[in-house]
């Protein structure tokens, strides 16, 4: 019996000291040691099979308690940071794995890195390590970029956009997730490990036309409330305004938002146009007879529930609302119509409201052998009301009116899969996307009019990714359909989506090309054959025969670096094939401004970005000469247009303060017959920054009473020339109030990879 009992002690005391065992450690950076706060740390079985994970703490310790004796795999990852992995054989006893540094993704990938340089350039994308100077003096994602002064991006610091030199809007993204405006200012300066600028992104994007994807590290649990607060001195009539709070609580976390954007500001508007009838011509001139105001609030709110299962998966509930509420916009005037010698007066009115509130549902799925899935689906309802009131009155005649009301719903969903995996020595990357509309728009005025339409558009992608010798290349091939219903009337069409991306290093200059093909459908306005009135004299018509148009775009960039100077030098060719331009016609006494499938449109855009950094941080020099060409091919017309223009920023750190200055001429654009010419401006900003607050003011066209933005028609029956311009806009003061204040200890969160969004109304505006 006695044998028995130390028989069955021994067996106890062995299976205590087989599950006992006890392995710990601390995950730190590699360049200066500093804990990674929830660092994820892996333990798996010979199959691969996870047995027990943990997070590192705020010192960035870890212990994973009662592990069988056996044989094992630990990993430690981190975002942006290349995942340590270290085989345990026969474990049995405890082990302590002292420091387990982690070195950036960035150091153990194919690069070009500069010495003296945190600027590492790859296939795809330029990888740009903010250093602790550029954090400590910006306070938000969108102040850190202006400090960064990345090649081909525009910052427009008073409505914190991000867009390319280009004029096109730019996808923001956190930890590879699409996020918003408000999201990127939410962001903490001090969490940023790199910023990825994408210039060349592939399908996997969606035909973005660039990319910024801050990465940041991750909260371990607490939480954080954070605010950025704008408005102006002089006058008071501007402001931005953003206030946002996260928790995390276990495996969850939530996220409030709001956002809210107004204006009441003075703007005035005059108009030039000419109509060559077959009979006649009649010469209008518009003088401003009264100054109009701006006035519109802008108000989004997002509340965001997650739920993060380790490293196996995530899901992430979002429901949004947009609101935006304009009593009096940017189209309206109040003006003199000098006609001869008779004079009319001209007020023209519109109000409308817009309300869209959107629920989306993303899921992630991590497998083995660095296999991921994405899956997001969104379901859009915008609701949309606007009315329009015009009128043209000579003193002894009765007035000519035009009263046109607008009111309309649709419902949209969209949803995306995504799938990728490691394979040979490159990446691959499918997905698909659908998105199926339903709208109905009641158009009553003259006459009342229903329009109800049905459209869906699915892509499929699927891209690689690898590297011969110093040449790096990206292939891709697509597919997109797309269709529409209204009516009787419908129409179906498919488009081959190729895309090619060729990198490759020459020491410090980097060369790289891309080249894609695609198309696009016509908006949902231009297939409506509803007619409004514009004035007396023309009307806005729809086509419901346009077609789907097909475009070509080449772009080429080489890249120089030392440690003084980054030099970029760029140029891009693109052609669209049957292009939805305007057309304008006569018909019934009165000129129709429609839309048809013209011949073609060209456009060459050059320019280069230098980048002066004489005193490391301490100063910042950007200098953006460019030069753009565009041919616009009608049917019954060819116009030709050429804008130079430059881009200029100055940035200067000193310990906590901050100095900027900034210079944009006015960017042209030519489409069908009509040149927009943007705002010429520039602003002086002076700003404090300290740990958890910062106090910015900011002067907008100091040295200048003339803001103005134009529109010019070049047509041959009906040009004309539209002028808007605002002292309001001019020796503008503003002052910028933020704050960000963390509690708790962190907490380690995955990040989502897609979003979308539906935001077309499909309204046909009369207005001029």
């Amino acid at each position: 019996m006695k044998a028995m009992m130390m028989f069955i002690c021994m067996l106890l005391v062995q299976g205590m000291a087989m599950a006992n065992n006890r392995i710990n450690g601390r995950v730190v950076e590699d360049n200066d040691a500093s804990p990674l706060i929830g660092a994820t740390v892996v333990l798996s079985d010979e199959s691969g099979k996870q047995v027990m994970g943990v997070t590192t703490d705020t010192n960035g310790r870890f212990e994973l308690k009662e592990v069988m004796t056996g044989d094992y795999t630990l990993q430690c990852s981190y975002i942006g940071y290349d995942t340590f992995t270290l085989v345990l054989k026969q474990l049995e006893r405890n082990m302590d794995l002292g420091e387990i540094r982690l070195k950036s993704a960035s150091e153990v990938l194919d690069e070009v890195v500069v010495e003296g340089e945190k600027v590492i350039q790859k296939i795809d994308r330029q990888l740009v390590m903010p250093t602790s100077a550029q954090k400590r003096a910006a306070t938000n994602g969108i102040s850190l970029l202006q400090h960064l002064q990345l090649p081909n991006l525009s910052v427009n610091a008073i409505e914190k956009t991000i867009t390319t030199n280009y004029g096109e809007s730019v996808q923001l993204r956190i930890n590879g997730v699409e996020v918003t405006q408000a999201e990127v200012i939410a962001i903490r300066p001090e969490d940023v490990i790199r910023v990825e600028l994408h210039e060349q992104p592939g399908l996997r994007y969606g035909g973005a036309a660039a990319v910024i994807d801050y990465i940041v590290k991750r909260r371990e649990s607490g939480g954080n409330v954070s605010a950025d607060l704008t408005n102006s001195v002089s006058p008071l009539g501007f402001g931005n305004y953003q206030m946002s709070a996260k928790y995390h609580y276990g495996k969850s976390s939530f996220t409030a938002l709001a956002q809210w954007s107004r204006r009441d500001l003075e703007w005035n508007r005059e108009n030039e146009e000419t109509f060559y009838y077959p009979d006649k011509v009649i010469t209008n001139r518009e003088t401003v007879a009264a100054p109009n105001r701006i006035k519109y609030d802008y108000l989004n709110t997002s509340l965001n529930y997650n739920y993060t299962n380790g490293e196996k998966s995530m899901l992430n509930i979002a429901f949004r609302t947009d609101v935006k509420d304009i009593p009096s916009g940017f189209t309206d005037r109040n003006t003199i119509l000098h006609q001869e010698d008779k004079e009319y007066e001209v007020k023209d009115r519109e109000q409308s409201e817009t309300y869209i509130p959107s629920i989306d549902v993303y899921y992630q799925l991590n497998m083995k052998n660095d296999q991921h899935l994405y899956f997001d689906m969104v379901g859009t309802y915008l609701k949309s009301n606007k009315q329009r009131t015009y009128s043209m009155a000579e003193a002894s005649q009765s007035p000519v009116e035009i009263f046109s009301k607008t009111e309309g719903d649709k419902y949209s969903i969209i949803g995306e899969a995504i799938y990728e995996r490691p394979l040979w020595k490159g990446k691959f990357t499918t997905g698909m996307k659908h998105t199926q509309s339903t709208m109905d728009n009641v158009y009553d005025g003259d006459a009342l009019t229903k329009v109800s339409m049905n459209t869906a558009e699915t892509s499929l992608f699927a891209e690689y990714q690898s590297k011969v010798g110093k040449l790096n290349y990206t292939l891709g091939v697509g597919a997109l359909r797309t269709f529409y219903k209204q009516g009787n009337v419908s129409q179906e069409k498919y488009f081959f989506r190729p895309t090619l991306n060729l990198s490759y290093s020459l020491g410090k200059v980097f060369l790289r090309y891309n080249a894609n093909m695609s198309g696009y459908a016509p908006s949902l306005s231009a297939l409506s054959n509803v007619e409004q009135g514009m004035d007396a004299y023309q009307v806005r018509r729809g086509n419901p025969n346009l077609k789907s148009a097909t475009y070509f775009t080449n772009r080429f960039s080489a890249t120089y670096r030392n440690k003084w100077m980054n030099v970029d030098l760029s140029a891009r060719y693109s052609y669209d094939d049957k292009p939805i331009m305007e057309e304008t016609i006569f018909e019934n006494g009165k000129v129709v401004r429609t839309y048809d499938n013209q011949k073609g449109l060209h456009r060459l855009m050059c320019q280069t970005s230098i980048q002066l950094h004489p005193f490391k941080d301490y100063l910042s020099i950007s200098l953006n000469p460019f030069f753009n060409r565009y041919i616009s091919q009608g049917n019954t017309y060819l116009h030709t247009h050429s804008n130079w223009g430059f881009r200029g920023n100055i940035v200067c750190i000193y310990k906590h303060w901050v100095f900027m200055a900034d210079l944009n001429t006015s960017y042209h654009d030519l489409e069908g017959e009509t040149i927009t010419k943007g705002e010429s401006i520039h602003s002086i900003a002076l700003g404090y920054n300290k740990e958890k607050w910062a106090i910015q003011m900011l002067l907008w066209n100091p040295f200048t009473d003339d803001y103005h933005q134009g529109i010019e028609n070049v047509s041959r029956l009906a040009p004309n020339k539209q002028v808007a311009f605002s002292k309001d806009f001019t020796r503008m003061i503003m002052l910028n109030v933020s704050f960000n204040l963390s509690f708790g200890k962190q907490k380690q969160i995955a990040g989502r990879r897609i979003e979308n969004s539906d935001t077309d109304t499909g309204i046909l505006s009369g207005n001029k």
